[in-house]
């Protein structure tokens, strides 16, 4: 998350099923929010515009979506069965199938590439001081869209200088730890940076070859959803105090939307290297909750303000959003499926947005069935 002014990410580690710490991470921005239309600009430290976004990873333990093995060898780098169903809790939904970490992808949906390179000589040569040369060596080997995204941000000041402060980088371990927050908060960094350049437009970083620039409309401050997220329960507390009350719960779409992409990053960027990791934190669950806070803004949309929903229906670039953000999200969560170190309470989640009015607005919105959009976006 990045504030204006401020970048604030709370990262829950659970230890013994129990949360062990939740971590601030304070960054200062001289920006002004306001140029980025209201919603609040996501500013990079080379200057871009100030904002309020948040990578948040809630406590607890769980088994997450249900799937195949994450360690599967060999082969091209793919996904069980992703997009087969509408979620990883279907019968056919996302890691009903094996694949993970060097899987096949035989079934022909969605995927991005990644491998299960050996980086041993990465670890068994990793320093304290060179953890960023170490933690772009560890991304090119294994996950090339986040080698992009963090190699083009390597000389962010706030990655070099404030970032290394809440993490034990001295350690390989500590490195890998840190890679899902570095790959989330660059992607917040690089996306209001390209925007700067584009007039009344954004930009989501989604791969090296599909970053989609989207007209800002007139959207709705997200605080709009809190309502329905909370019927029945709210499984995403944590995230809602961040994201949908006070000034962040003021912000628009376009800070959705840029928080949905940045969740799913980091989850792409520590799912890649999940052999390597030690601790259980809920790196499944902010993808999770934000795939579920899109389904209701959609809701929200077109059922109270119809002039905007049919403008953001009709646009190209959005439906392209929606589409790969559902994809990806339901490919890296398929890939993270088998390993509980990485979620803690997305497979209640995840029985949310399956709900059938929630998937409903999937298919209203892009006009197939989200079994559909999830294979082939």
């Amino acid at each position: 998350m990045r504030v204006a002014g401020t970048l604030v990410t709370v990262l829950f580690v659970v230890s013994a099923c129990i949360p062990k710490a939740g971590d601030i991470f304070g960054r200062n921005d001289n920006d002004d929010e306001s140029s980025e239309g209201g919603e609040g600009g996501q500013g990079a430290s080379q200057g871009s515009n100030g904002s309020t976004e948040t990578g948040q990873h809630p406590p607890t333990t769980g088994p997450g979506p249900q799937g195949g093995s994450n360690q599967g060898t060999g082969g091209e780098p793919g996904q069980g069965a992703a997009g087969q169903g509408g979620s990883p809790q279907g019968p056919a939904g996302p890691g009903a199938g094996g694949g993970g970490v060097g899987g096949g992808n035989g079934n022909g949906c969605y995927y991005e590439p990644f491998t299960n390179a050996n980086i041993s000589n990465v670890e068994n040569s990793y320093v304290g001081s060179q953890w960023l040369q170490k933690m772009l060596a560890t991304l090119d080997a294994r996950y090339p869209n986040g080698h992009y995204l963090m190699d083009q941000m390597k000389t962010d000041p706030w990655l070099t200088g404030t970032f290394p402060s809440y993490f034990e980088l001295g350690s390989w371990e500590g490195m890998i730890d840190a890679i899902d927050t570095a790959c989330h908060e660059e992607t917040h960094g690089y996306d209001y940076d390209q925007a700067l350049s584009l007039p009344n437009k954004h930009l989501y970083y989604m791969g090296s070859d599909n970053q989609v620039q989207v007209p800002k409309l007139g959207f709705f401050p997200r605080n709009a959803i809190l309502s329905l997220v909370q019927q029945g329960g709210s499984v995403t507390t944590n995230y809602d105090n961040t994201y949908l009350t006070g000034t962040q719960g003021s912000y628009d779409f376009i800070s959705m939307g840029d928080e949905l992409t940045a969740y799913i990053n980091g989850l792409a960027c520590v799912t890649t290297v999940q052999d390597h990791v030690t601790s259980t934190v809920s790196y499944r669950d902010g993808a999770a909750s934000h795939l579920y806070y899109l389904q209701l803004y959609m809701r929200v949309a077109r059922t109270e303000h119809a002039s905007l929903y049919n403008q953001w229906k009709a646009d190209p670039d959005w439906q392209h959003f929606v589409r790969y953000s559902w994809a990806r999200g339901h490919f890296w969560t398929a890939q993270a499926a088998g390993n509980p170190q990485l979620g803690i309470n997305d497979a209640a989640i995840w029985a949310r947005i399956n709900q059938q009015q929630n998937l409903d607005e999937i298919e209203l919105f892009t006009g197939d069935s989200p079994d559909e959009v999830a294979c082939n976006p």
